[in-house]
C-alpha cells in the first residue's frame, strides 16, 4: 500500500496504510514480550534459574540497537536517492527512491527476521507443557 498510496499529488493518500502498519507493529511487540516469557520459562527448567531481567536487558538493548541501525541507514538512504536538503522540490528519482527505500527496506528486514526465527519451535503446545513441568517442578499450580 505504501507505494500507491504515497503520491505527491494526493498527500492525504499516505494516511492510509499507516493504522495498518501500527497494529502491525503493536502486534509485533505484543507477541515478541509472549515468546521472551515463553522462552524465560524453558530456560529455568533447562537451568533452574529465572533470568527474566536478562532477557529482557537482551530484548531491548537489540530494539535500541535497532533503533541506532535505522538512523545510520537513514542517512544512508537519504544520500544513495540522490535528496537534496537545499532544494524546495525533490528531483522525482529521488523521490520514486524514497518510495522504494520505505518498501524493500522493512521487506527485507522481514525476510532475515523470518530467516532468523525460522528454527524457533516453541509452539504453544511445548509452552505448556514447560509451564506444568515447572508447576511438578515446584509443588505448586499457578493460577490460570
Amino acid at each position: 500500500m505504501f507505494w500507491w498510496c504515497f503520491q505527491p499529488e494526493n498527500p492525504w493518500m499516505m494516511f492510509l496504510p499507516l493504522p495498518l502498519f501500527a497494529f502491525g507493529i503493536g502486534g509485533l511487540f505484543t507477541l515478541m514480550m509472549s515468546m521472551t516469557a515463553d522462552v524465560c520459562d524453558l530456560d529455568e527448567l533447562k537451568t533452574g534459574s529465572r533470568r527474566e531481567g536478562t532477557f529482557g536487558a537482551i530484548y531491548w538493548w537489540m530494539v535500541k540497537f535497532g533503533f541506532a541501525i535505522a538512523g545510520l541507514m537513514s542517512g544512508l538512504i537519504l544520500k544513495i536517492v540522490g535528496f537534496d536538503q537545499a532544494v524546495a522540490v525533490q528531483a522525482p528519482e529521488a523521490l520514486e527512491g524514497l518510495r522504494l527505500a520505505y518498501i524493500l527496506v522493512p521487506i527485507s528486514g522481514t525476510l532475515i527476521a523470518m530467516a532468523v526465527m525460522k528454527n524457533y519451535d516453541l509452539t504453544e503446545e511445548r509452552a505448556h507443557e514447560v509451564r506444568l513441568q515447572l508447576e511438578a517442578k515446584r509443588g505448586v499450580r499457578a493460577v490460570t
